[in-house]
């Protein structure tokens, strides 16, 4: 007879390919098997769907968006990927941050008698090993194209995290009419520049000037619209937030300052390591935490809320449609 949670009402094999960690309280956590670093073309093509349709659910109802972070140590360590990254960085602009791991795993710089062996060349110097860990941070907005990209390399980490601009007034519009000559008006010059001025989109450029000939690359590689966006990302309260919950043992001087945020890097013992007060308070920062942990050998996913109807629901569709996810 198939288990039926008591919380949820959801039958647990309705989950799978998802383990759901019944006995947690303080969130709901689930777990995927994944092979990271050689993962196998059908379950990346699995979760890159699931993975869609789980954002843009949360994004339509819940007004929640996806921040999306890959470790540098991943990146530098994987020719392709680094060549991925190198490649899309113009469009991704990603920016640099700290990482915390968790129950003392921080990397610890050279004991003596290791910079001994270095220099004797007796024992291979490994940066990552004895560096702090450090991952980007995309300011792009396009998640799909980020989760094709870097998901299945073992450094990938998203959260979603309700929208701030749902919270911010809109922009105040100009009623005073825009008054123009008439005898400018009628030059033909200016008429094109004035058929999609718009006085309260005070960064449109008109279409004119985008689709002059030596202006098209420019606006190919810098797009206003997308700078003002992402400058927008980068103003956002959530950086602030990372740091204070999870920059707890870093020393406050300038280097603090200077970090942009501080990533959380997260197995599934963790989350039964931490007192609910601890939990409760990461959740303060995302809703839904999304990891690749290479101790749990998959991804792991908490939510805030009691995710696994929804989660239920997006996989029974998935397997209607043909969908199989391979655990290898």
């Amino acid at each position: 007879m198939p288990k039926t949670s008591q919380m949820s009402g959801v039958d647990t094999k309705a989950l799978l390919p998802w383990r759901w960690a019944e006995s947690m309280r303080s969130c709901s956590l689930f777990w995927i098997p994944v092979k990271l670093g050689s993962i196998p073309r059908s379950q990346r093509e699995w979760l890159l769907i699931f993975f869609t349709r789980l954002s843009r659910h949360l994004s339509e109802t819940k007004g929640l968006e996806t921040e999306h972070f890959m470790q540098m140590q991943a990146i530098e360590e994987e020719k392709r990927l680094r060549e991925t990254f190198l490649h899309a960085m113009m469009q991704e602009s990603p920016k640099l941050g700290r990482c915390w791991l968790p129950r003392g795993k921080q990397p610890a710089p050279p004991s003596d008698q290791e910079l001994k062996q270095f220099a004797e060349k007796k024992k291979e110097f490994r940066p990552f090993d004895h560096a702090p860990r450090q991952a980007w941070w995309f300011l792009s907005r396009d998640g799909e194209a980020l989760r094709e990209h870097y998901l299945g390399y073992g450094g990938f980490t998203a959260f979603m995290l309700k929208s701030e601009s749902e919270d911010m007034p809109p922009a105040p519009t100009v009623n005073v009419p825009l008054i123009i000559p008439k005898f400018l008006r009628a030059d033909p010059r200016l008429k094109l520049l004035l058929e999609d001025f718009d006085p309260n989109k005070k960064r449109h450029i008109p279409r004119v000037v985008r689709n002059h000939p030596a202006m098209k690359q420019l606006f190919r590689v810098f797009d206003p619209d997308k700078i003002h966006e992402q400058t927008n990302v980068l103003m956002s309260p959530f950086r602030e937030q990372t740091k204070e919950i999870f920059g707890v043992g870093l020393p406050r001087d300038l280097e603090y300052e200077g970090i942009l945020f501080v990533l959380p890097r997260l197995a599934s013992q963790d989350f039964f390591a931490y007192t609910d007060m601890e939990i409760r308070r990461w959740f303060e920062v995302f809703d839904v935490y999304i990891n690749e942990s290479t101790e749990d050998e998959g991804i792991v996913m908490a939510c805030k809320d009691d995710l696994t109807s929804l989660i239920a629901s997006i996989v029974e569709q998935m397997r209607r449609e043909g969908y199989r996810y391979w655990e290898g």
